[in-house]
């Protein structure tokens, strides 16, 4: 077989030969310009022996032929790597299911990524399908979101459009006929670009800026403020550590879902003077390191993205691992994949 010329690759999903001008495979219509997860999450296969026996047989839907052990979830522990951007989700050691979510992309041709998005949500532990929300969300909004890079749309602008289709998609999984019913999650979203950082939200999942100076801790910053009583009771003036104690101090007061309201997103963007990186996560992780600094400081320097996200996964569980934990990080400036 003859090698692709200089005007020629090959398509990621189906191995035709596509120009490096084109934008779609005409063999399989792959988006050629558009590189993400994909929709439904990014769970790991299904292991290749029983975890009780080490039995080989194991059932489509996760059972051990020889013993009947059921095998850990697929969601139980995600990881994707785009090179660009990386994510990593993991149940924890305390909680029975994962309910924490991601999705991301990132645009343009291999050689020169025209920007990043990615949307961490986490399902509301109360609610019902908790899980299936979360990820409908998170997939509904990187749509809008990759779809703002493309065309080159205002980022802050499109943050909104973006938490429109999550909660279009969360409350249309609502059951109505039981009120108590009603799917919700929480969202933060990233559009990383050459030039700015624009980071949207509802409730507590957060966006931190890490920096590559030092330790971070003079520049890196938390860039989003947790939708809750207890950050409430602090922009009113309370102290900090009187509002951590308050019955309720963390209980959301805006989140995603078909008994939320009405939603308006926080929209905040930076323009990075240095070098770092932007750090989605859910509570999973900041409950236990919740300064931007102290997150810097477990980034390994020098890091791939998947190594970075796995390195602050796994302290979160060391730490205790008490709730789903879900880390994605994307490096500024952008990098190309294969770097």
């Amino acid at each position: 077989m003859s090698e692709p010329s200089q005007h020629e690759r090959k398509c990621p999903e189906c191995a035709e030969m596509v120009g490096t001008g084109d934008r779609f495979c005409e063999g399989c219509g792959t988006d050629l310009l558009v590189h993400r997860t994909p929709v439904g999450g990014a769970p790991g296969p299904l292991g290749e022996a029983c975890v009780a026996c080490g039995n080989t047989e194991l059932s489509a839907d996760g059972y051990c032929e020889r013993c009947g052990r059921s095998q850990p979830a697929a969601r139980d522990r995600m990881e994707c790597d785009l090179g660009v951007v990386a994510g990593v989700g993991d149940r924890g050691r305390h909680r029975s299911r994962n309910e924490d979510s991601m999705a991301f992309a990132w645009v343009g041709d291999p050689g020169s990524p025209r920007g990043v998005v990615a949307v961490v949500c986490d399902g509301v532990a109360t609610t019902e399908r908790a899980d299936q929300a979360s990820q409908a969300a998170a997939d509904a909004a990187l749509d809008v979101l990759t779809g703002a890079l493309l065309d080159e749309t205002d980022a802050a602008a499109v943050t909104a459009a973006a938490v429109d289709a999550a909660m279009a998609t969360v409350t249309a999984l609502a059951e109505q006929e039981l009120p108590g019913s009603a799917p919700s999650c929480t969202f933060v979203s990233a559009v990383v670009t050459p030039e700015r950082v624009t980071v949207g939200w509802v409730g507590d999942s957060r966006a931190y800026w890490l920096s590559d100076n030092g330790t971070g801790a003079d520049d890196s910053r938390q860039l989003t403020v947790d939708d809750t009583v207890a950050a409430q009771l602090v922009a009113a003036g309370m102290d900090p550590a009187e509002a951590a104690t308050v019955y309720h101090a963390h209980a959301l007061s805006s989140w995603i879902g078909a008994d939320a309201g009405d939603v308006t997103p926080h929209v905040v963007t930076l323009e990075p003077d240095g070098p770092g990186a932007v750090l989605l996560c859910s509570d999973g992780l900041w409950n236990y390191l919740p300064e931007a600094g102290e997150l810097a400081g477990r980034r390994p320097a020098g890091s791939t993205p998947l190594a970075a996200a796995a390195e602050l996964t796994g302290v979160a569980l060391e730490m205790g691992g008490q709730d789903n934990i879900t880390v994605v990080v994307i490096p500024h400036p952008l990098r190309s994949p294969g770097r």
